[in-house]
């Protein structure tokens, strides 16, 4: 059931508490909502937001999202994040790599009072399983890559051996990039196209969209006995169940938790040491095109993406982080890199052919970012949203690793440029892929983290989270895969708690 109408919350006043009720609905959220909805278990879904053309139109849905910035990162405030059904998976474009294991192990940015609590095998069987639900379509992976027990779902839908010949030339090897496969639409997956039509329809499974969760209610033992969820349209109830699970992102998480204060939890729930909203981090790109001559798989015109994860541990040996290098082929100069305004375009015209003609080839790095707690989502002092409360505010700067990161990175793409024969070479702004990881680390320690290895918060016995803020390190590959493998693994031990005798 979706329920959407003036009257939506009335399911909540009118139905007996819920197994399980989940705050948001992005990968997190709908994976393990379907998760638990296909093994019988009562499960709420609240939305904040609506369909994609509603965000475009609502001018508060955008303001509901909204937050400021300090720091020296020039991070973007536009387009971070969003309140839609679905989430952020709105704007994903596929890409599904596993961490590797070494990921889970210290390392150089391993925080040493907070090391993860899972290791890579105890993950590996939900990877397989979040392969599975995203159609995740690659072939046979380079010895570079990470370790797994079986193929990916689907063999690749593009041939890069081109890229793989010319890479060789300089001894990279590539691996294909890992793509989730829609079934509904042409080109990218949506967990509200492609999952959740599945299960809404089932009688235990209940979707409420534009419902604000605006605090967590806690009683006495430090139980959350409720969530206070409201509308733009003044309405306002409470909903119950047994457990919660918060699946807002690596902001609104942490936003949530610090909102719900109470005679319990005069700091927020898991705040007690200052843990939470701690540790934000993100994964920079630098970004180089230049021209190259035609060779052997250049003349047709599609682009040809490819991924490297040779250099992934080149850099830790050096006590900086993990290095991914993506590889695009294509044909056409992005028309911000040219040296010339449209107006120019005649008297450059040759110039210009040539660009046109001759193959650009992109070279970028994905960088994993030093863990800080000085990087950290809090409440602001100045910003409030439609219902009064203080929006987030990031605080995030670089560590002088990620500058030497970035550094090594573009060292790296240029040496690969001289030996390919790249001439005209570009460099965009470096970027951010907008993955907002850590604010919520797991961890066996209370004291040094908000969730344990099962992603209960510490202080709160039936409090859960899920999402890319319980990651105690980035990596430098996306999180998506690696939230799912999570929602998953939260379904089976949630499933496991509601079935148990007085559960």
């Amino acid at each position: 059931m979706i329920a959407s109408g003036a009257n939506r919350l009335q399911v909540l006043r009118e139905a007996s508490p819920f197994d399980v009720c989940i705050v948001g609905s992005g990968f997190a959220g709908i994976v393990l909502a379907k998760d638990l909805v296909s093994r019988g278990v009562r499960t709420l879904v609240l939305e904040s937001g609506y369909g994609l053309l509603r965000w475009l139109l609502d001018r508060r849905l955008p303001a509901l999202a909204a937050y400021e910035f300090t720091g020296d990162t020039r991070y973007p405030l536009k387009r971070t994040k969003a309140r839609i059904v679905g989430g952020n998976s709105n704007f994903w474009t596929g890409r599904a790599e596993r961490f590797h294991p070494s990921d889970f192990e210290p390392h150089p940015y391993t925080p040493p009072e907070n090391p993860w609590p899972i290791r890579y095998d105890d993950l590996e069987p939900y990877y397989c399983r979040a392969e599975s639900t995203l159609r995740v379509a690659a072939g046979e992976f380079s010895r570079w890559a990470a370790p797994r027990s079986q193929p990916p779902p689907l063999p690749p839908r593009k041939n890069i051996q081109p890229l793989r010949e010319l890479l060789r030339r300089v001894d990279v090897e590539l691996d294909v990039s890992a793509t989730a496969i829609p079934r509904r639409a042409l080109r990218f997956f949506r967990v509200n196209h492609e999952i959740l039509p599945s299960f809404s329809g089932a009688p235990h499974c209940v979707l409420v969209r534009g419902a604000t969760v605006t605090r967590l209610e806690t009683d006495d033992t430090g139980r959350v006995c409720g969530a206070e969820v409201r509308t733009l349209e003044g309405d306002r109830a409470v909903a119950r169940a047994q457990y919660y699970v918060v699946a807002c992102g690596g902001m609104e998480t942490p936003r949530l938790l610090l909102l719900s204060r109470s005679q319990r939890f005069p700091r927020g729930i898991g705040n007690t040491y200052d843990r939470v909203g701690r540790g934000f981090n993100e994964h920079a790109s630098i970004n180089l095109y230049g021209s190259m001559r035609h060779s052997k798989g250049t003349i047709w015109p599609r682009h040809k993406i490819a991924r490297s994860h040779q250099f992934y541990e080149t850099y830790r040996q050096r006590g900086l982080g993990a290095l991914l290098l993506n590889v695009i082929q294509s044909w056409v100069f992005p028309n911000h890199l040219l040296p010339f305004r449209l107006r120019d375009v005649p008297r450059y015209a040759g110039h210009l052919l040539e660009r046109v003609v001759r193959p650009t080839l992109y070279l970028g790095t994905t960088i994993e970012m030093k863990v800080s707690d000085e990087n950290r989502v809090t409440l602001s002092e100045k910003m409030r949203d439609a219902f009064g409360n203080p929006l987030c505010h990031l605080i995030f700067n670089y560590q002088q690793e990620d500058l030497k990161m970035l550094e090594c990175s573009r060292e790296l793409c240029l040496r690969l440029y001289r030996g390919l024969a790249v001439t005209r070479i570009r460099e965009a702004e470096v970027n951010f892929s907008m993955h907002h990881q850590g604010t919520c680390r797991m961890g066996d320690n209370p004291k040094t983290s908000v969730v344990d290895r099962n992603l209960r918060v510490h202080e709160c016995a039936n409090l859960f989270l899920c999402g890319a803020e319980v990651f105690v390190t980035g990596s430098a590959v996306p999180p998506t895969l690696t939230i799912v493998a999570l929602a998953h693994r939260l379904g089976d031990h949630l499933t496991a708690l509601v079935r148990r005798p007085g559960g």
